[in-house]
């Protein structure tokens, strides 16, 4: 969706209030050598609902850096999403956001 002068804006106050309400969670994906990259993207895809290129832009992240925030979720979903990735075989983690 683009922007324009007419797209509502959330305020900053009402961002800090969700953030400081929210108990937000890292949901972290760590490389590996056993993974494929189409297997972390599909992943990324099917758990986290990223498109296929933010999904790969994120599953290059995970290769050069050795891991990358994936998303960032409300405690129960952030422990879902890890669970999936590891029913998966991708090793992940959680961290307070």
């Amino acid at each position: 969706m683009a922007q324009t002068l007419d797209t509502p804006v959330v305020p900053d106050e009402t961002v800090e209030k969700f953030l400081d309400d929210e108990d937000l969670w890292a949901i972290i994906v760590w490389n590996d050598d056993v993974n494929t990259f189409d297997h972390v993207i599909k992943a990324l895809v099917e758990i986290l609902q990223h498109t296929t290129a933010r999904a790969e832009q994120l599953t290059m992240k995970i290769h050069n850096s050795g891991n990358a925030v994936v998303g960032i979720r409300p405690k129960d979903e952030a422990q879902a999403a890890v669970s999936r990735f590891l029913a998966r075989g991708i090793q992940a983690s959680l961290d307070h956001a």
